[in-house]
C-alpha cells in the first residue's frame, strides 16, 4: 500500500510509513485497515511507552525531592558546626587586651566586665586604690590595687611580693575559715580552693605584682572541679600581664 500523506510505498505490516512517519492507522482511508499485529499491539505498545516515559519522570522527580533534602540536611549541619565552632573559638582562643589602671592583660573576649566585685580582701586603712572584675558563666578575673605609698620606706622595701602574698594568704584563711585549702604557693603565686558565699566550691589562680609603692593583686577564678581544665589557662593569661 501507498501512504495516504506522502505517497511512498509502505512495506507490509509496518506501522507507520517510512518516510513522513505517519502511523497507518491514522492514514485517511485506511483506518479499518488493520496491521499484522492488530490495534491490541499498537496500543500496548504506544501504552508502554507512556507508562515508562511517566515512571522515568516521577523517578527523576523522586530524586531531586531526595537530593534537596540531603542538601537542606548537610547545609543545616554546616551552619550547625559553624556555629559550635564560632562558639568554641570565641570562648576558648579568641582574646583582645584589657585595659585598666597601669596594667594590661589578654583575656578571652567572652569575659566583660562586671559591676559587682565578690572577690577582693578588703583593707581598713584605705589602701585599696581600685579593683575590677571580668567575668563569663565559666570563669572570671579579678584584680585589687593596694597603694602602699603612705609606709614608704624601709617598710615597702621589705614587704617583697612573696611577703605579700603571705599576708593576703591570712587574710584569705579568715576570710573563708576551714573551707580554705591552699593548693599552691610559691614565690609570688597562690593557688586555692574555697567555698564561696553562693556555696559553691571555686579555684583560684592569684598572683601578685609590685610597682613602687603600689602591690597589684591579680585573681583568676572557676568552679573547683574545672581546676586541671583552665588552670593551663590561667597561667597563661597570667603571663601577659604588663604593669606601665
Amino acid at each position: 500500500m501507498r501512504c495516504t500523506v506522502c505517497g511512498c510505498d509502505i512495506l507490509p505490516n509496518s506501522i507507520c510509513c517510512q518516510n513522513c512517519g505517519t502511523r497507518v492507522i491514522e492514514m485517511t482511508g485506511v483506518n479499518s485497515a488493520q496491521p499484522r499485529y492488530g490495534n491490541s499491539f499498537n496500543n500496548s505498545f504506544n501504552n508502554g511507552f507512556d507508562n515508562g516515559l511517566n515512571s522515568n519522570v516521577r523517578a527523576v522527580r523522586k530524586n531531586t525531592s531526595i537530593g534537596k533534602k540531603v542538601l537542606i540536611l548537610l547545609l543545616a549541619l554546616f551552619v550547625g558546626a559553624a556555629i559550635g565552632f564560632g562558639y568554641w573559638y570565641y570562648h576558648n582562643v579568641s582574646t583582645h587586651t584589657i585595659r585598666e589602671e597601669n596594667f594590661s592583660v589578654e583575656l578571652p573576649r567572652s569575659l566583660e566586665k562586671a559591676t559587682t566585685i565578690d572577690y577582693a580582701a578588703q583593707s581598713s586603712d584605705g589602701t585599696v586604690k581600685a579593683n575590677g572584675k571580668y567575668a563569663d558563666v565559666n570563669s572570671d578575673f579579678q584584680y585589687m590595687i593596694l597603694d602602699y605609698s603612705s609606709l614608704a620606706g624601709e617598710t615597702t622595701d621589705i614587704l617583697t611580693e612573696k611577703l605579700f602574698v603571705t599576708y593576703m594568704k591570712g587574710n584569705l584563711k579568715s576570710q573563708f575559715g576551714s573551707s580554705y585549702k591552699e593548693v599552691y604557693a610559691d614565690g609570688n603565686k597562690l593557688k586555692m580552693t574555697y567555698r564561696a558565699k553562693t556555696g559553691d566550691e571555686v579555684y583560684n589562680y592569684a598572683i601578685c605584682k609590685k610597682s613602687g609603692y603600689k602591690y597589684y593583686w591579680f585573681v583568676f577564678g572557676c568552679k573547683a572541679d574545672e581546676k586541671d581544665f583552665y588552670d593551663p589557662k590561667f597561667e597563661k593569661w597570667a603571663s601577659t600581664i604588663h604593669i606601665n
